[in-house]
């Protein structure tokens, strides 16, 4: 195994793990008999659709409301857009876009059953690709694409876990998506719509109709100000300044690959470092 991530050399001493479930190694040793890391495999039909392509990684952030980047995002050559399970609306279209290429999704059950309720749209979609554990259910995932004929793709835990234990949490789909998208040759990622839950601040931090949507399907409950809380995004498993801070370590190593939108642009990583350490 490689002492790297995505060319990001692995830490002396890993973070301290800040997530409730017991570090990942410990995981896998006691549920799946699995007792190392490994390297990421590149998937043939991903890197088929990313090579040499311009990419627009796209979240569900409300502060792309207004901002009319739609066409830009338009004019990339794939969009991936994070945990979708619905095409966009015409009255999305000017400030999101209207393509969705490929869905860089959890594939829970609660995500499986919003596609398969959107099953014409996931039909669609060049691929979806799943950065996120699967344990016992990957079987299950695996036979959610079969079924539906569903174009798919899990990336194996064992490199999930790897990325992991560096990271210190149990990371986000968004943020294993990134991690997933760079170890291809993409010529470029251009992120945006991706707020870190506002930087670890919260409130609202979906769109009006990413909440919607979301809400409908189970994933958290709905409330009058479109804001969820903590305990239904589950904050216990992912917690998002260790995030923060491999995000960080990402943009320092991948400059010349990684755009950001203007929100992520006017973050100042260092100063939030320094008041979250």
């Amino acid at each position: 195994m490689t002492n790297s991530i995505i060319n990001i050399p692995l830490s002396s001493t890993p973070p301290v793990w800040e997530s409730s479930p017991t570090p990942p190694l410990v995981q896998l040793s006691t549920r799946l008999g699995i007792n190392s890391f490994s390297d990421y495999i590149l998937n043939e039909d991903l890197r088929n659709l990313v090579e040499g392509k311009r990419i627009a990684y796209v979240g569900p952030s409300p502060h792309l409301d207004g901002q009319k980047t739609g066409e830009l995002i338009d004019s990339y050559d794939i969009i991936v857009r994070i945990n979708q399970a619905y095409p966009t609306l015409p009255d999305e279209w000017e400030d999101r876009g209207k393509r969705t290429d490929i869905s860089m999704n959890c594939l829970n059950r609660i995500k499986r059953r919003a596609l398969q309720n959107n099953l014409e749209f996931a039909q669609s979609l060049k691929q979806i690709v799943c950065p996120m554990v699967g344990l016992e259910e990957t079987p299950i995932m695996d036979n959610f694409f079969i079924t539906n004929n569903i174009k798919g793709y899990k990336v194996p835990d064992s490199y999930l876990f790897k990325c992991f234990h560096e990271i210190g949490t149990t990371a986000n789909t968004g943020l294993m998506g990134i991690i997933t998208l760079l170890n291809y040759d993409i010529k470029e990622l251009f992120i945006t719509g991706l707020n870190f839950y506002n930087m670890n601040t919260f409130g609202k931090i979906y769109n009006d109709k990413y909440h919607d949507e979301a809400s409908k399907a189970g994933n958290f409950r709905s409330t009058p100000n479109k804001e969820p809380s903590k305990s239904d995004l589950r904050m216990d498993i992912h917690s998002i300044v260790p995030q923060i801070k491999y995000f960080y370590k990402i943009l320092k190593h991948h400059p010349n690959t990684i755009q950001l939108d203007n929100y992520l642009q006017n973050v100042d990583f260092e100063e939030f470092l320094k008041s979250n350490t």
